[in-house]
């Protein structure tokens, strides 16, 4: 074990700093006066405290007073709606006053994923220079996915960190750790309707048993130590059946449906879904070429079309897939122009969004991204598979 030097102190110490400066202007800009109270951050930071008050999170009569009790006057659930490790990942944050917990935890989303997009560029294109490393973090940061997680204080953040770690640690030779990472969507599992079962089943038929062994490690884990905590939680949160419903308002094929026919939307929906599934399951085990990175890409992409609950802050996981256009797409001004494309077409969907009043239409925002992906994945014949 090596001791850290004095450089690296100094290093350690100026972060340090920097973060708690961060945190302190993100209070009083952003979170001060209660503004995150109204906000998704609010079930999240609640289900934390929730465990430190020795409430039941599931019960809707705790869930609801404790929501009110910290000045939330929106309740969108009789009971917390996130599994309950993911209550247990709120501990830290639910130590601290809701205002300046919010404040840490958009610190936190910024860190990561900037982390995450520097993590895949470097593992996916190899060493970038200063210049290249920020205008790629600057481009992910003002994607509308990721202002909209910011401004409402989501996971998704979390849940882009797992599956990037997830892609870089098995480029590195990492499985095990790789699989544990890939267990952290459970935190919030309704992205990934298609992912889930998709990566699995490519882990299976590419017999990545480390990796296998690794997500069930951490699927266990979890499991045992949230079980052990309240016994019977999973069967009371099962019946927040609300973020598993189809709904017509999302930009999903659910939402197109609808927009094409009112009444026949449940049959269109469930027909585009069932083609973008056999389209992924193509791509991904009779099509050459798709590695771990390419499959989770076009995972991601695919899950946003079909979930159906998901909304835009949820495209902030097309991060990764946009990464991946960028470092697969030659030459280099290709790439850039790609790059750019990519962060254009969800705020020109806002625009028309803002028009007609609905949302549907930012669901070319995913189908643009996975189409673009498996486009260059196609181009790029010859590259390594791993």
């Amino acid at each position: 074990m090596t001791i850290p030097g004095r450089r690296q102190w100094l290093l350690i110490t100026a972060w340090a700093l920097a973060v708690c400066l961060l945190t302190v202007a993100h209070h009083s800009m952003f979170t001060s006066r209660g503004r995150y109270a109204n906000r998704d951050f609010m079930s999240l930071w609640c289900g934390g405290r929730a465990l430190l008050e020795g409430l039941n999170p599931y019960e809707p009569g705790d869930w609801l007073s404790l929501r009110a009790r910290y000045g939330s006057t929106w309740m969108p659930d009789e009971r917390d709606p996130f599994p309950l490790w993911t209550a247990v990942l709120m501990l830290p944050w639910a130590l601290w006053p809701l205002d300046w917990a919010a404040a840490a935890w958009l610190v936190f989303a910024e860190l990561i994923t900037g982390a995450c997009v520097i993590a895949l560029s470097l593992a996916l294109r190899g060493k970038s220079g200063p210049v290249v490393t920020a205008v790629l973090c600057w481009g992910a940061f003002l994607t509308r996915g990721v202002l909209t997680g910011l401004n409402n204080g989501q996971i998704t953040f979390v849940l882009l960190f797992a599956l990037t770690s997830f892609v870089v640690l098995n480029l590195r030779r990492r499985p095990f750790w790789a699989g544990l990472a890939l267990s952290l969507i459970a935190l919030k599992p309704n992205p990934f309707i298609l992912l889930a079962p998709l990566v699995a089943l490519w882990l299976l038929y590419r017999r990545r048993w480390q990796c296998i062994g690794g997500l069930l490690a951490g699927a266990a884990a979890m499991s045992l130590a949230s079980w052990l905590l309240r016994p019977g939680w999973l069967f009371e949160w099962l019946g927040a059946r609300a973020k598993a419903e189809a709904t017509f308002l999302t930009p999903t094929v659910w939402g197109v449906a609808h927009a094409i026919h009112a009444d026949w939307w449940p049959l269109i929906g469930l027909a585009a879904a069932i083609g973008v599934t056999a389209a992924l399951g193509w791509a991904t085990f009779v099509e050459r070429g798709m590695g771990v990175a390419e499959v989770v890409s076009l995972g991601i992409a695919g899950s946003l079309l079909v979930t159906p609950y998901a909304w835009a802050y949820d495209h902030a996981l097309l991060i990764l897939p946009m990464t991946l256009a960028w470092a697969r797409a030659a030459p280099p001004r290709r790439a850039w122009m790609l790059w750019g494309a990519l962060l254009a077409v969800p705020w020109m969907c806002y625009a028309v969004a803002e028009h007609v009043n609905r949302d549907f239409i930012s669901a070319l925002v995913p189908l643009t991204v996975g189409a673009t992906c498996y486009a260059v994945v196609r181009a790029a014949k010859g590259g390594a598979v791993r």
